[in-house]
């Protein structure tokens, strides 16, 4: 694993998905995977607390987001993510 160091900051990833989806739930464990192997910060939403949320991505989730650019979204594979991951 590569040191984060006094001047790096963690990359930001922010993950859109909702209760009782599936893919959200094979994603997420991708994402803990992925976390025992490369830092990150993770913001979990759930797109039905928004509705603008909920309208763009509904038929998107589960949508995966490092530093405000989506990396894999739907049928997440887990090596796609590692790949954005750099791992």
């Amino acid at each position: 694993m590569e040191e984060q160091g006094p001047n790096q900051r963690l990359p930001q990833v922010t993950f859109y998905t909702k209760a009782g989806c599936h893919l959200c739930d094979e994603a997420r464990e991708m994402l803990d995977e992925i976390a025992t192997q490369a830092e990150y910060d993770l913001t979990e939403i759930d797109i039905r607390r928004d509705m603008d949320l909920f309208e763009r991505y509904r038929y998107r989730i589960p949508v995966v987001m490092i530093d405000e650019t989506i990396v894999a979204e739907g049928r997440i594979e887990y090596s796609d993510l590692a790949t954005a991951f750099n791992i």
